[in-house]
């Protein structure tokens, strides 16, 4: 019960410290920004049109290339620190052991992941407002959107793909896009944590920015390139249900993506064993 509780309370001292962080508001600004640009055109429509729009835009959003690399270099920037060992770590990590400390941060990585989708999820129905309808379907208009070609007529860049509406119900899409989106986050912020610990501290922000570009290669290439682009996994569009495309299955990703996070968890782990505990100035 103490190591949990080591592993929290230093855990929870890293999001504290997002309050008086400026590359934190930095973030979130450049995200809202964002959103209003692809999101305001959907807004305009439903005042035009005069009809309200369910609040699950956000796995069609995660559809779109463009998007994905927007969002997901916001976790890069997020976790660009890594492995966060600032001038006030040292003592921390003294007290609790290099390995508590190493869970704690990747602790942190893992929670920090779950606040910035849910603020991106949220910014997404704060700007629907006043234009939302709350229903357990997808509505007209995302039905409209999806079924027809209207949203190129109205300047709407967001896909609403029609496999994301054929397949799935509003509230299992929004679900399965958070946990991909979460999960590919995880993946990037420990392989970050790996990369700037034994290589150097940019060597994992340019390697996740890397993997997070090579998502757009793979969209504009050859579908079979996904199986090899955790990034392009938070695209529930770029996932075969039936067996009919050479896009990966989702059994295929949660047992690839958590593989992989549990053998950067093995591997954060000993290197901090092994590694001289340098103070970095934050950023």
């Amino acid at each position: 019960m103490d190591k949990v509780k080591i592993v929290s309370s230093i855990a929870a001292y890293h999001l504290r410290k997002w309050f008086i962080n400026p590359r934190i508001y930095l973030i979130f600004t450049i995200m809202i920004l964002y959103l209003y640009s692809k999101i305001s055109p959907i807004s305009a429509f439903c005042m035009g049109s005069e009809h309200k729009i369910t609040p699950y835009i956000f796995s069609f959003l995660m559809s779109d290339s463009n998007s994905v690399l927007i969002i997901m270099l916001g976790i890069v920037l997020l976790f660009c620190d890594a492995p966060f060992i600032e001038i006030d770590q040292p003592y921390m990590i003294m007290r609790s052991g290099r390995t508590l400390w190493t869970l704690a941060q990747i602790a942190y990585i893992v929670i920090a992941s779950v606040l910035y989708f849910f603020m991106i999820v949220l910014f997404t129905i704060l700007i629907l407002l006043p234009n939302i309808e709350f229903s357990i379907e997808w509505g007209k208009v995302i039905g409209t959107f999806a079924q027809t070609d209207v949203i190129y007529q109205h300047r709407i860049t967001i896909p609403f793909d029609l496999s994301i509406y054929n397949v799935y119900t509003p509230l299992g899409a929004t679900f399965l896009s958070f946990l991909n989106c979460w999960l590919v986050s995880v993946f990037l912020g420990i392989s970050m944590f790996v990369l700037n610990l034994n290589i150097s501290r940019s060597a994992g922000t340019i390697g996740a920015a890397l993997l997070v570009l090579w998502q757009m290669v793979v969209t504009k290439t050859w579908a079979g390139f996904t199986k090899f682009s955790p990034v392009t996994w938070v695209s529930l569009s770029k996932i075969d249900t039936n067996g009919s495309t050479l896009y990966p299955t989702g059994k295929m990703i949660y047992i690839a993506i958590l593989m992989i996070i549990a053998v950067l968890i093995l591997l954060s782990v000993y290197s901090m064993k092994k590694r001289d505990i340098n103070i970095h100035k934050p950023i």
